[in-house]
């Protein structure tokens, strides 16, 4: 085994664990024999089970699109940027994202790892803000805003998961806010 732990690899590995099984049945042994380390290892840098998956979400959270879109005067550029950022974050994590929400409850020990989710939606709510600021979207609370817009792809997400039919088509970025902006667009 590597005295080098690379540690992106190990997050990811935690992370597809971690969404693929729930964290009942997610174990470090699983997540060592995958990410190719020493059990051992893992218990001396991150202590528990919990310890590591909160490292894990937070480090692959941080670190996706959806974490860092940037704002321009383009209402229409910015939001089709943070739909298309949010697609493939909820692809890349989604898994992992909807079983931190469903395990919380019943795993307070997993509560650190919700504040993993915060700045995403602080970065998106701040591109929202941004053009409420500029007169570009009607006024309003920010985060309620971006969650009507992300909503619909949400739950697309979630249905999509369950492999529900009828299949859930792909998601037009273009289409998806331009039916947002026509009724969140500012009044002239």
């Amino acid at each position: 085994m590597p005295k080098h732990i690379d540690e992106d690899s190990l997050f990811r590995t935690t992370v597809a664990v971690f969404a693929e099984c729930g964290y009942r049945a997610t174990t470090t042994q699983e997540i060592a024999t995958r990410a190719g380390v020493n059990e051992a290892t893992l218990f001396r840098r991150y202590g528990a089970k919990a310890a590591l998956i909160n490292a894990a979400l937070t480090h692959v959270l941080a670190d996706s699109s959806f974490a860092s879109v940037a704002i321009s005067d383009d209402v229409t550029a910015d939001l089709t940027a943070l739909v298309r950022s949010y697609v493939e974050t909820a692809h890349q994590y989604g898994g992992a994202v909807a079983t931190l929400l469903a395990e919380v409850p019943r795993n307070p020990e997993l509560r650190d790892a919700i504040s993993a989710l915060m700045p995403n939606l602080v970065n998106a709510a701040g591109v929202i803000a941004a053009h409420q600021d500029g007169g570009r979207l009607a006024g309003g609370d920010p985060l309620q805003t971006l969650v009507a817009l992300i909503a619909p792809l949400l739950v697309f997400g979630l249905w999509a998961r369950t492999g529900a039919t009828p299949q859930v088509p792909d998601v037009d970025a273009g289409r998806v806010v331009a039916d947002f902006l026509d009724g969140h667009r500012a009044r002239a």
